[in-house]
């Protein structure tokens, strides 16, 4: 497992946003698609519609795949929550990041969760570089 200072998390961010993006869209078309489903008779259509689906699910896996190639580690699907690890003062923590925040401004310890996110600026010093 990769280990990031704050500073190559929040670069690595401007490859992971755009997987994010990715998947959000294939998500919305993929329950349109659920719901056309439902309404729709022909069987044939159903089928082809049916084989929609199984692609854009497996184009969702890939892209989280490639998230977590990339050293982020998926924590939430529905939002989005990725962590990077990394160390600060003799430990690892998680430095943690949501769809819908422009950077990382949040951190935990391993054995918290979302739940327990602090703001960054509680690191103090050393925020960039290897803690």
């Amino acid at each position: 497992m990769k280990v990031f200072d704050l500073d190559s998390a929040r670069e690595l961010l401007t490859l992971i946003k755009p997987l994010v993006e990715a998947i959000n869209i294939k998500r919305e078309e993929l329950y349109s698609l659920y719901t056309s489903i439902e309404e729709e008779e022909d069987k044939l259509e159903k089928l082809y519609m049916e084989s929609q689906t199984r692609e854009l699910d497996a184009e969702i896996r890939q892209c989280f795949q490639k998230i977590e190639a990339l050293g982020g580690v998926i924590k939430g699907t529905d939002p989005i929550l990725i962590d990077f690890l990394s160390f600060y003062q003799n430990r690892y923590i998680w430095l943690c990041w949501k769809e819908d925040e422009d950077t990382i401004l949040y951190w935990h310890e391993l054995d918290e969760g979302f739940a327990g996110r602090k703001p960054i600026e509680l690191l103090k010093e050393g925020i960039s570089g290897y803690f």
